[in-house]
């Protein structure tokens, strides 16, 4: 097994990828780097065991034993790998270059399977295809309006094909600090708030700069780097896309402090929702004086290009997150149709009302996002991007029905989201078999299997602080408030007055 300069990457022959990496082997690789990582302001060097990260590295393991064994669940395989252009051999479909409708359509059936499988975050190898893509298309249009004085397409090309022949884990680095959002990157009081291009060297670049709030980013092989933002004639050293390994000196990744990874650190996996894969995970990637090599660097000054790019990547990402979280919201049903038939309400009305709803919902995403995948827009590279105006409305669409998703998740399942006992509670002498007696459902579900799922729709409602899901239902749920407004209102008398004014029933 050939060792590249990223860790270890699939059996190759000829050119061919032959098996493709599985898990141990990419954990293997990231054994293999000598990577800064800090977590909770400590160096940390087992990064992917930490309780923090160890959620999303799962995730990101996970993608690879799909892959490489079909026996796991052939139907996630069929959609996890295809075949790349550049070897001929296999890959994963995170890294396909996209030419095809029937490859669109596949990666968000991909990513909403995927969703379902793992309820978790594999952001950091989404936003490959979603950074690859639009790369692989403007590196070829520079390339043609030079008339061949730069050959960025051409270096692009040659990564990508180490990059198949491996397999290997790239992630997408987009999202700078920006500083003051009111002033281009040039003006800045900080340059570097921008990466940057801070020298010129014969044989490649330095660069300068943070990428913030990135998905994954520790567990990467390859760091793919494109500009966050559209960007004018003076801003000629911030238009710099390039790749670089993530062990390579001068970068280093500090792990975001978000308030609900404390559950994380402080709770026993059994009273966290989905523990194995459920907690998100992304770092800041500061590049300090990094050396890039020529070979590896793929816009240089090009500022006229970065507009294209972003739109580009832009619709990319939106199509990924549309499709994945239509599949979250399938466990959103998953688990608010488990919840109503534990508390012996599966039948209720409004209940089948709310899940058909978010079913609506989980759909129409969906739906646009396939409709964006199945009228994409050409480049002249053969790459295909998504449908700009389907692909938007799918992520705006998205954003509403992931809220109402929320509260319908919390509306059936009730207070016991985030009141319930946890798992030691239950082991103390005595009181244990009280709390098990006490939060008893309907007959024959074991009160563990009820705690259980409490605990998973907590987590999938993302309403895990108790405000929001206690003014839910706290005082009754909205179906109470609405029985209310049904056994109170004067039907009858507003039914008259209407009569009335119609002419009807006078003599």
């Amino acid at each position: 097994m050939p060792v590249h300069a990223a860790g270890i990457g699939g059996r190759i022959l000829k050119g061919r990828v032959t098996a493709m990496m599985n898990g141990d082997e990419y954990l293997k690789s990231l054994r293999n780097m000598k990577k800064t990582v800090y977590v909770g302001g400590r160096k940390v060097d087992d990064f992917w065991d930490h309780p923090l990260l160890r959620p999303a590295f799962n995730c990101l393991r996970t993608t690879y034993d799909l892959e490489s064994d079909p026996n796991l669940d052939p139907g996630l395989h069929r959609l996890l790998v295809a075949q790349s252009a550049l070897t001929g051999g296999r890959v994963s479909r995170f890294l396909q270059i996209v030419r095809t409708k029937e490859d669109l359509v596949a990666r968000i059936e991909m990513q909403r399977a995927l969703m379902r499988y793992t309820g978790g975050c594999f952001g950091g190898r989404c936003i490959a295809g979603a950074v690859i893509n639009p790369l692989w298309s403007v590196t070829e249009e520079v390339d043609r309006a030079t008339g061949g004085k730069t050959v960025y397409h051409e270096r692009f090309k040659a990564f990508m094909k180490k990059v198949h022949e491996g397999n290997l884990a790239v992630m997408g680095n987009i999202t700078d600090a920006k500083g003051d959002r009111s002033l281009p990157p040039h003006l800045q009081e900080d340059p570097d708030l921008f990466v940057r291009i801070v020298e010129r060297r014969k044989d490649g670049i330095v660069v300068n700069g943070a990428k913030l709030q990135q998905s994954g980013a520790p567990f990467a092989q390859e760091l793919l780097a494109v500009p966050t933002t559209a960007l004018g004639p003076e801003d000629g050293d911030y238009a710099v896309a390039f790749a670089v390994p993530a062990d390579a000196p001068g970068v280093s990744f500090v792990n975001d402090s978000a308030c609900c990874n404390a559950k994380l650190l402080a709770m026993e996996p059994g009273d966290i929702g989905n523990a194995a894969f459920g907690m998100h995970q992304s770092a800041h990637v500061i590049f300090d004086h990094v050396f890039i090599p020529t070979e590896r660097v793929f816009l240089c000054g090009e500022w006229n290009a970065t507009r294209l790019l972003v739109h580009r990547f832009s619709d990319y990402q939106r199509l990924s997150s549309s499709a994945c979280r239509s599949g979250y919201i399938d466990l959103c049903i998953g688990a608010a149709e488990a919840m109503a038939d534990y508390n012996g309400v599966g039948k209720v009305g409004h209940i089948r009302e709310k899940l058909i709803d978010m079913s609506i919902d989980s759909e129409t995403i969906f739906g646009l996002a396939a409709g964006a995948a199945a009228m994409p827009d050409a480049t002249t590279s053969g790459v295909l991007c998504p449908n700009t105006f389907f692909v938007n409305a799918a992520k705006l669409f998205m954003n509403g029905a992931l809220v109402r998703c929320a509260q319908k998740l919390a509306e059936i399942g009730g207070g016991i989201l985030v009141t319930r006992p946890s798992g030691a509670d239950l082991e103390i002498p005595g009181v244990g078999d009280l709390l098990r007696k006490y939060h008893k459902g309907r007959n024959g579900v074991p009160v563990e299997d009820r705690l259980r799922m409490a605990r998973l729709a907590e987590s999938l409602s993302g309403l895990a602080s108790i405000t929001p899901i206690l003014s839910v239902i706290a005082a009754g749920p909205p179906a109470t408030q609405r029985l209310n407004f049904r056994l109170l209102t004067d039907f009858g008398r507003n039914r008259k007055a209407a009569e009335r004014l119609a002419g009807i029933g006078k003599k």
